[in-house]
C-alpha cells in the first residue's frame, strides 16, 4: 500500500484513464476545428449530423411514399381529364359580354370580360350546385385567350 502525506489525497487509477480519455477527445475535437476552420460547435454539430436517424429516415421513406401516391393520382387525374385536351363550349349570354372570374363566385374579381358567342375550353364544373335567378346551375373553370377563370355554367353550350 503506497504511502500518502498529510494532506495528499490518493487517486483512484479508474479516474485517471477517465481523465485521460477526456483529455484526448477533447483535444482531437479542438484539433479537428483548427484544421477545418470551423467553429468547435460546428464540427460537434457535424459529427452528429453524420450519425443516422432511424425516425428522420422513416419520415424521409414516408415522404418519398406519398410522393409516389401523388404521382400515381396525378396522372390518373390527366388520363380523366384526357390530357390537356378539353371540351369546346360557346358563350351564350344575352349582353354583348359575359364575366370571367377569379373564383366560383358573384363576388369574386372579375378577370377579364368574354364576347358573347366566343369559343372557350371547358376544364370541369364545380361539384356543388347553386342557384342564379331561380335557375339551377355550376360554376364552369374554362379557359379563354389563354386566360382561365370561372363561368356560370348555365351560359356555355358545349359541341
Amino acid at each position: 500500500m503506497a504511502k500518502t502525506r498529510y494532506g495528499q489525497k490518493r487517486s483512484n487509477p479508474v479516474f485517471r484513464w477517465v481523465y485521460l480519455i477526456l483529455f484526448a477527445f477533447t483535444s482531437i475535437w479542438l484539433v479537428t476545428s483548427i484544421i477545418t476552420k470551423k467553429s468547435p460547435l460546428e464540427v460537434l454539430s457535424s459529427f452528429f449530423s453524420a450519425i443516422p436517424n432511424p425516425r428522420i429516415q422513416n419520415q424521409e421513406y414516408l415522404i418519398i411514399q406519398k410522393d409516389s401516391i401523388i404521382t400515381s393520382l396525378e396522372e390518373k387525374l390527366e388520363a380523366c381529364q384526357g390530357k390537356g385536351s378539353y371540351k369546346k363550349g360557346m358563350i351564350i349570354v344575352d349582353s354583348e359580354t359575359m364575366n370571367l372570374r377569379s373564383e366560383p363566385s358573384l363576388v369574386s374579381n372579375v378577370v377579364m370580360r368574354i364576347p358573347a358567342n366566343s369559343e372557350v375550353e371547358v376544364m370541369f364544373y364545380d361539384t356543388k350546385t347553386y342557384y342564379l335567378n331561380g335557375k339551377a346551375g355550376k360554376w364552369c373553370k374554362i379557359r379563354y385567350a389563354g386566360t382561365e377563370g370561372w363561368a356560370w355554367g348555365n351560359f356555355i353550350q358545349e359541341f
